[in-house]
């Protein structure tokens, strides 16, 4: 896969399958939209070409929202590679973008410039300035500039339309076992290993203190986790949170894993959240904390989630 930085000067060879959208956390309902556009390529004999947006439109739009990404875009571009894509579009949202309408987004980008013959979106799909644009119109500019629309419908999971909204809303209330489901693989953040105050070795349970810098993170709380570390995957419990006992507030991500004995300090470690356990809370002494931090891991050893193993097949559902 290409990843290309802006459509002006993409030049792809012969007509194109597009797909259109933020893609943030390419969950289910986005994995379908890039098989179909996979499929339509396929059909056509000619590239399919997925095409984003950076910033996210809200960033741009309305600079002061609270906007909590849950893929950034090197990551978004690594899993559309493993479904098939071949062209990565990453358009910048600026004034000419937003404020270009419906008509021009349509004849410029996917008629000039990227050449496109089949066009997939979602249901929900607007674009151009002031969001004037559906599939409705767009498949209208079609029609004029001689490219099909394939409109995906809504994909429910739950009795809820799976959307980034709804996994967002589950990560931040700890459900990340749900967000899981959505999301075709766990929620996770990553960051350099660090040293903390060196509790967890003195009370039995070392830990790995990893600076992550992501902004989306789950509810406070202790969770099964699986973790690299080394040249293996380890399942263990975690803390996110602030260490309410010893008095801390500022948010920490700390990792015991269960068979590992070495030095990460330095080295990058990923964290797949798989479960959630308990709230955080204070303990009114640390030989409490102690017999809690024992019945986590207890609790996280004996859960029947098979460990991680990444990456699962390009497909549409999960299961």
């Amino acid at each position: 896969m290409k990843y290309i930085a802006g459509s002006r000067g993409f030049s792809p060879p012969g007509q194109t399958s597009v797909t259109i959208g933020n893609f943030d956390g390419v969950h289910l309902a986005h994995r379908e939209l890039v098989r179909r556009t996979v499929e339509h390529a396929r059909d056509l004999g000619g590239p399919a070409v997925a095409l984003t947006f950076s910033p996210h439109p809200i960033r741009f739009l309305s600079p002061g929202a609270r906007m909590y990404e849950i893929t950034t875009v090197g990551e978004k571009a690594a899993l559309m590679e493993e479904l098939g894509i071949d062209f990565f579009v990453v358009e910048s949202f600026d004034g000419e973008i937003g404020g270009m309408t419906p008509g021009d987004f349509a004849g410029t980008i996917l008629h000039e410039r990227l050449k496109a013959r089949v066009v997939t979106v979602g249901y929900d799909f607007n674009f151009g300035k002031d969001r004037a644009g559906s599939p409705e119109t767009l498949s209208g500019f079609g029609r004029e500039l001689g490219f099909t629309v394939d409109v995906v419908p809504p994909m429910t999971r739950g009795g809820a339309i799976v959307s980034s909204s709804r996994i967002r809303e589950l990560i931040l209330g700890g459900r990340v076992r749900e967000a899981e489901e959505l999301l075709c693989r766990p929620y996770k953040v990553s960051g350099p290993v660090v040293r903390g105050a060196g509790r967890g070795r003195k009370l039995g349970y070392p830990t790995a203190n990893v600076q992550f810098t992501q902004e989306l993170v789950p509810l406070p709380g202790i969770y099964v986790v699986d973790a690299e570390a080394g040249d293996a995957v380890h399942r263990g419990v975690a803390n996110i949170g602030f260490s309410p006992t010893f008095g801390e507030n500022c948010l920490g991500l700390e990792a015991h894993l269960f068979g590992f004995e070495g030095d990460l300090y330095g080295r990058e470690m990923t964290v797949w959240f798989r479960d959630r356990i308990r709230d955080e809370r204070k303990f009114q002494s640390v030989e409490e904390l102690v017999r809690q931090i024992g019945k986590d891991a207890e609790f996280a050893r004996g859960t029947k989630i098979p460990l991680w193993k990444r990456p699962r097949a390009p497909e549409a559902s999960c299961g």
